[in-house]
């Protein structure tokens, strides 16, 4: 390859085609692109779990953090396609986080969680995320799956660099062999055979089911590829070898940061190719190195240098273009760049339930996520890196299932399997006929936060006379906007979380409010993702075998109930003293909030009889009677002596807000003759919000606004060798290393002697770190 390397290493492109490629790439990234990430606390759940994720968005042009994205939606797609939940995530810096508590309601089964952007609809190629988890009932036995492939379904794929085999030349072939559910198969001693039984070529595959042979075919000949061992049997043909054509070969392995490429044809290809112009160009979005030459002198191969020092970190296209624009052929090379050292992790045992993990990493201002299972879970089918993702998925076709295997450090293969993967590929995600004719076009947009949006009922004068504010009190929201001549208001780009409550009211040029009717709602921004969904899922035939079956232990709560003798029950009953009761009826119940309640007023009404919740169509609070207790009608709710008549205020309000509750289900205590039955409610000294009682405003829950994060909680299991095989010890989704480089974890001691370690994240200017490792505990 090397022969005739220095004759053109300097040579530079001078035509008018290399201007005309390099517009054309500069127009097709001209905007920006969002990439998705996301990392699962793992990928297979028991239904009495959370899912957790953490997700990273990265801006593709700029290999940076996405600064523009606020708005990430989640749909999650059972294996029927059909729609289950959506979520919208809220995004900045890059990143966001949430997940789902799970309940009976989720059958067995794998889902597909969805991530994708508004922005992203405006391009040819697909940029979303997807992630498939598996949901296992408790109540069923499980099978555990098999690291073994399904031989019976194993198909072989044949990929000639250059797309063809070409006679009378050395050629590279790529071979994959997989299962029906795209696992890899790896092989030994697979043999390429002419017609008369000769071997040609012998070659092995790895354990993604990727190899390589090279031969030189006779056009006169065939060959076939052929599998011979005690669970495989194939025959397969090769492809018809041409009579001429070009190929593309390369060398990655060169010292010096040198790439060197080969373009070659065959003598009867010199009578079609010799003296014309071609362009070698290697590009990964925008940025392109290209060099132009011509097959001259009688030879058939013509070899070009060029510095790595210009080649993008991940997936780089190698495209052969004529002087016409056309592409004659596309190879993959994938460019490491500069390896970051691995992270130093070390768990001890400090106490007799507890384990402390040491992190050590030396990255600055870096985001990552962390997820600690038992040694032995069996939880994580999936091993995608946040690199995969990023650099290796972002350029290909079809995204690779399992692509930590390419960049795991204890993989010494890694750069070889690589090679072979990229080899294995008919082009990449990014085809030259949309580049040179399908340039995007700007049809959607960022999507910032939701609107809120409303119209005012009354006449309102002159636009510049009045105003409407919005208010959260709990979260200290004071928002101003004006008011169209129709009575129309927007707040536009607002962050508004699921559960909040918003106050509206209008104001005069005093500030001072004015009454009025208004309609108010919550517009989500919700977006649909414009191109075809691709959903990997698994069809291969379920082979359950006795040993791999799982059973869940019952709960012992579940068995019969066990009386128990001789218990007493002691009186510790005082007395409350209630400041308030001479203020009501003598048919009120009084109740003295103390310091231990917890939970929400509605809560609180819920567990003396009152059914309580949000109405889903007018998304405005109800507070009903019990049918079993008193009448079904609306009790006036009363808070410190002034008539409640919006009752969405109770949504957000702590019982730890209040000193006293007065119910009177008689109706004696209410000064409202149009309810049976009163709440009075009086607040702490000093909590009293009076000024918003009043029925000046209009007030708002936001049910379609951003999704709340969860509050992961690891789940219970009845033994110690369910927890091992499915249980989490610790989810980590914002630890957040600035100029200290070491940071700590404390999780449960439970008799485990190793723990599995994930990390992901990346840092401000765009450094990647994923990381799968197993750690002893050290006593």
């Amino acid at each position: 390859m090397l022969l005739f390397a220095q004759s053109y290493s300097q040579t530079k492109t001078t035509s008018n085609t290399h201007e005309k490629i390099k517009s054309i790439l500069e127009t097709y990234f001209k905007y920006d692109r969002e990439n998705i990430h996301v990392q699962f606390n793992k990928d297979v759940y028991v239904t009495n779990e959370d899912i957790a994720f953490k997700g990273y968005v990265l801006n593709k042009n700029y290999d940076a953090p996405d600064a523009n994205t606020t708005n990430v939606q989640l749909v999650i797609y059972d294996d029927q396609d059909q729609i289950i939940q959506k979520q919208l995530l809220y995004t900045t810096k890059g990143t966001f986080s949430g997940g789902i508590h799970l309940n009976n309601k989720f059958k067995s089964g794998t889902y597909h969680f969805h991530f994708y952007t508004n922005w992203m609809n405006n391009f040819n190629e697909d940029d979303s995320f997807t992630q498939a988890v598996e949901i296992i009932n408790k109540d069923e036995p499980y099978n555990l799956k098999s690291n073994e492939p399904n031989w019976k379904t194993a198909t072989v794929s044949i990929f000639p660099e250059g797309g063809n085999i070409i006679g009378q030349i050395s050629n590279t072939v790529g071979v994959k062999i997989v299962d029906c559910n795209q696992k890899g198969i790896e092989l030994q001693d697979i043999l390429i055979l002419d017609s008369k039984s000769n071997e040609i070529s012998r070659f092995n595959t790895n354990k993604m089911g990727n190899g390589i042979f090279y031969f030189i075919p006779d056009t006169n000949e065939t060959y076939t590829l052929k599998i011979t061992n005690d669970k495989l049997k194939i025959s397969q043909p090769l492809p018809i070898t041409k009579d001429t054509g070009i190929t593309l070969s390369y060398n990655n392995n060169l010292p010096k940061n040198i790439l060197a490429v080969a373009v070659k044809t065959n003598e009867k290809g010199l009578e079609s190719y010799n003296n014309k112009k071609f362009i070698l160009m290697i590009h990964q979005n925008a940025q392109s190195v290209q060099k132009e030459f011509t097959f001259k002198n009688n030879e058939t191969e013509q070899v070009l240098l060029f510095d790595k020092k210009y080649l993008a970190n991940g997936v780089n296209s190698i495209r052969l273009i004529d002087e016409n624009l056309n592409e004659i052929t596309e190879r993959l090379v994938y460019h490491y760049g500069n390896e970051k050292p691995i992270t130093t992790l070390e768990a001890k045992a400090i106490a007799n339930d507890s384990i402390v993990l040491s992190g050590k990493t030396n990255l600055k201002q870096a985001n990552l996520s962390i997820s600690i299972l038992p040694g032995n879970n069996n939880c994580v089918q999936q091993k995608k890196s946040i690199q995969g993702t990023f650099y290796l998925d972002a350029y290909l076709e079809k995204p690779i299932k399992d692509n930590y295997f390419y960049f795991d450090p204890t993989n010494e293969n890694r750069k070889q399997d690589m090679e072979a993967l990229m080899l294995n590929q008919v082009r990449s995600k990014f085809s030259w006929d949309n580049l040179k004719n399908k340039p995007p076009k700007i049809n959607f947009t960022y999507n910032k936060g939701v609107t809120i949006s409303g119209k005012v009922e009354k006449e309102v004068g002159t636009k510049s006379e009045y105003k409407i504010s919005l208010i959260s009190l709990k979260d200290n929201v004071f928002e101003d906007t004006t008011i169209e001549p129709n009575g129309d208001f927007k707040f536009e780009n607002f962050f508004a979380q699921d559960s909040t409550v918003f106050i509206l009211q209008m104001v005069n040029q005093k500030n001072i409010v004015k009454y009025t009717k208004m309609q108010a709602r919550v517009k989500p921004n919700e977006s649909q993702f414009m191109l075809p969904l691709q959903f990997e899922k698994n069809v291969c035939p379920i082979e359950k075998k006795p040993e791999n079956n799982f059973t869940f232990a019952k709960s012992p709560f579940e068995e019969d109930i066990v009386n128990l003798a001789g218990v007493t029950i002691q009186n510790t009953f005082k007395k409350e003293v209630l400041t308030h009761a001479k203020e009501v009826g003598l048919m009120a119940n009084g109740f003295k909030i103390e310091d231990s309640d917890f939970g929400s007023v509605l809560d609180f009404l819920s567990r003396q009889g009152f059914r309580t919740g949000v109405d889903p169509e007018e998304n405005t609070v109800y507070i009903r009677g019990s049918r079993d207790s008193f009448s079904n009608e609306s009790p006036a709710v009363l808070i410190d002596n002034i008539q409640l008549f919006d009752l969405n205020l109770l949504f957000s309000m702590d019982i730890s807000e209040v000193d006293e509750i007065y119910i009177d289900k008689t109706g004696s205590s209410n000064i409202s003759v149009n309810a049976g039955s009163s709440i009075l409610i009086f607040l702490k000294k000093g909590g009293s919000k009076n000024d918003y009682f009043r029925a000046k405003h209009t007030s708002l829950i936001v049910t379609t606004g951003f999704t709340k994060d969860i509050n992961f909680k690891n789940a219970a299991f009845e033994t110690q060798k369910e927890f091992f095989q499915f249980g989490t010890l610790n989810w980590t989704p914002n630890l957040t290393i600035k100029d200290n480089p070491n940071y700590e974890l404390k999780i449960p001691k439970v008799g485990q002697k190793e723990i599995k370690v994930l990390i992901e994240g990346f840092t401000d200017d765009g450094q990647l770190i994923s990381e799968y490792q197993t750690i002893t505990v050290q006593e």
